[in-house]
């Protein structure tokens, strides 16, 4: 069961972590997650070493912080290189240890792995720029800028980046509020977006509720008081429904060990989103809840749509089937909203394989060890390579990079039902340009679902266009507000 049940593993190991003030509580959270093994060993020995002396903000030995990042990437499923370099991911920054003794202690793969989170000068603490400040962004940008580069070589570096900054993030409580704040606001802009992006949900939400919390208190107080206020209401809502789908489930065929329906009440930063994207209050947030059933195979996920839709009316402009059409990151569920009673509700459906690559994305095949799973697709990395050589200023690669990390995105077909990837907001001409660069060239008429439009026309998910071309190259400057890549 406990590769299923993937969300509280995590939220246990969290709560273990937060508890965990001397080293060797430490050491004993890391062996729940980690074999000790013989180099396991040696690396917490020489990390609790070269750090000793050494306190954080809280008064805590420094070297609790290393040993429990190696935790988080443990649950990951982190190779030994992986737990040994988030270990010792400080120490040639912060101690005597130098990159060649490094090198001579753990190996090659180590010091390779530690030079790349060493190249991520994270910014200080002691250098912070007021969160108001313009020079925030310049900053923000060169820390983005380093992580993309250093993890187009090896996405680990990636991975370990972002569990030292989700236990940073869990322990911001006792920074001044000014570093709370500017720290949450670069975990929102660059972080998070970057877990969305190598498929980690899992701690992509922890991410962005936590940073939630110090950027905007106001607008989370008031979602946490709401969601208190009515939790006993909500949570009886859930189980009926959630009751009432196992129900139909066993009645048409399914056995109960072949599925599990997980519930929840959705994130609040997700929440809040919403209202932001449709100008609404919370009152007017119609799915608070969620539930997700996990499957077996693929036509399992379809024959339990079917018994859902047959049995409940859903809203069918919500629904996104992202099994058939999976996302860049490779995540596939299939999404459907019905009501149930006057409420609505969210249902996701996905295989017990999809559900490992939604929680742990890129990180997936190291955790499970096993074929079939769907990788994210990283040429977004090469992309930004690509304009990093471009002479663009550090702040325009940081806006290029953060839309294009942020972005959903949809599918669209040509006439002979190939599929093209593109970023919501994108038009007509987009799409020419993703043919050819050529076809964008000489484009001189869209046609959408088979109606004439012009060609700035913005795409919906699952548009049929065909681009007419003339003998001419046509473009003008005022185009370039309106496209979208």
């Amino acid at each position: 069961m406990n590769q299923i049940d993937s969300e509280q593993l995590l939220e246990q190991l969290i709560d273990d972590v937060i508890c965990a003030k001397s080293i060797e509580s430490a050491k004993d959270v890391l062996y729940s997650v980690a074999k000790p093994t013989g180099m396991l060993l040696k690396a917490v020995d020489y990390c609790i070493r070269l750090h000793d002396g050494q306190f954080r903000k809280s008064g805590e030995p420094y070297s609790i912080h290393p040993i429990l990042v190696c935790s988080f990437v443990a649950h990951m499923g982190g190779d030994e290189s992986m737990l040994i370099a988030a270990l010792l991911h400080d120490v040639v920054e912060d101690t005597e240890c130098s990159e060649e003794e490094l090198q001579f202690e753990f190996g090659e793969e180590v010091a390779v792995l530690v030079r790349g989170l060493t190249k991520i000068v994270a910014i200080r603490e002691n250098e912070l720029i007021s969160s108001s400040s313009n020079e925030k962004l310049a900053a923000s940008a060169l820390t983005f800028r380093k992580m993309l580069l250093v993890s187009i070589e090896d996405v680990r570096v990636l991975i370990i980046k972002l569990c030292d900054r989700l236990h940073n993030m869990l322990t911001l409580g006792v920074l001044k509020p000014e570093k709370q704040k500017r720290i949450s606001e670069e975990t929102l802009v660059v972080y998070a977006p970057i877990a969305h992006r190598l498929g980690i949900s899992s701690i992509k939400n922890i991410l962005e509720d936590l940073s939630f919390k110090y950027v905007m208190p106001k607008e989370y107080a008031g979602i946490e008081s709401y969601i208190n206020e009515h939790k006993q209401q909500l949570q009886l809502k859930i189980n009926s429904f959630s009751q009432k789908v196992s129900e139909k489930l066993l009645a048409h065929g399914f056995s109960e060990d072949s599925f599990i329906i997980q519930k929840r009440i959705k994130h609040y930063y997700s929440i809040y989103l919403k209202m932001q994207r449709k100008g609404i209050s919370l009152e007017e947030v119609l799915d608070l809840l969620a539930i997700r059933i996990l499957v077996h195979n693929p036509k399992d996920c379809y024959l339990a749509l079917g018994i859902i839709h047959m049995n409940f009316n859903p809203l069918i402009s919500r629904f996104k089937d992202y099994i058939a059409l999976p996302k860049q990151n490779g995540y596939q569920t299939i999404h459907t909203t019905i009501f149930d009673n006057k409420t609505i509700i969210e249902a996701q459906i996905r295989s017990f394989d999809m559900h490992k690559t939604a929680e742990y994305g890129v990180a997936a095949h190291w955790k499970y060890k096993s074929g079939g799973l769907v990788s994210p697709k990283l040429d977004w990395l090469s992309d930004i390579k690509a304009q990093e050589s471009d002479d663009k200023s550090i702040e325009d690669l940081y806006e290029y990079a953060k839309d294009s990390l942020y972005v959903e995105d949809i599918a669209v077909y040509s006439p002979k039902g190939g599929i093209f990837t593109l970023p919501r907001g994108a038009t007509a001409l987009d799409y020419a340009y993703e043919i050819h660069s050529e076809v964008g060239l000489h484009a001189k008429e869209a046609y959408i679902n088979r109606i004439k439009v012009p060609l700035l026309t913005e795409l919906k998910n699952g548009d049929i266009v065909r681009i007419i071309t003339g003998d001419e190259a046509k473009y003008r400057c005022s185009w370039l507000d309106s496209v979208k890549t």
